[in-house]
């Protein structure tokens, strides 16, 4: 829930900040760049999934969940729609205090698009990206292995605002399912990230 209240303050502190509407004329670029970073909630296989919940709300245990896009790199095919390719990554770590920690990371690796109904990187978009899927757990931060490759989609609305000619936020709400080695791992995240 403090995740949460974060990502709320700074998406209203972003919001908040005087720009004036000339200043921030949104420009075609001949290719972005995205990177984004939120929280999530991620659901795991069963009954993995019940046992981390369980876990959670003992006494001296901190979990966490995070978002992220990475290396998102795009090419427009016209003024609405751009292309190309980005890594979204969920993780969720628990911390038992005094014991140890555990750690686990879910990355798709994806052909991606995005669509704006008005121009790239200006009001509310859609996002869709299909992919490699893989998975990662450290054990007290040394890792215990890497999954075999699997499949990975992620759906996605959002709002992008331009903030100078070159510069852009986004408010992003994301859905993604990945299936790797026979179980399937669903993730929703939130996460504000800056398109270039």
């Amino acid at each position: 829930m403090h995740s949460i209240r974060i990502i709320l303050f700074v998406s209203l502190l972003c919001s908040s900040v005087p720009v004036r509407a000339d200043a921030a004329e949104n420009k075609l670029e001949r290719w972005y760049t995205y990177w984004g970073l939120g929280i999530s909630n991620i659901e795991h296989p069963e009954p993995f999934n019940g046992m981390l919940n369980l876990l959670e709300v003992l006494p001296g245990v901190a979990r966490t969940q995070i978002n992220s896009d990475l290396l998102g790199f795009y090419a427009p095919i016209n003024p609405k729609m751009m292309v190309g390719f980005v890594v979204n990554g969920a993780g969720d770590r628990i911390e038992v205090k005094g014991e140890g920690s555990m750690q686990i990371n879910l990355y798709t690796y994806a052909a991606s698009v995005q669509y704006f109904p008005k121009e790239i990187g200006k009001g509310l978009f859609c996002r869709g990206d299909f992919g490699i899927a893989s998975a990662n757990i450290l054990i007290d931060d040394e890792d215990q292995g890497t999954s075999d490759g699997g499949i990975g989609i992620l759906v996605g609305v959002g709002y992008a605002h331009p903030i100078t000619s070159g510069t852009r936020i986004a408010l992003n709400l994301n859905y993604a399912s990945r299936s790797i080695e026979g179980d399937t791992w669903s993730t929703i995240g939130i996460s504000l990230g800056g398109l270039f």
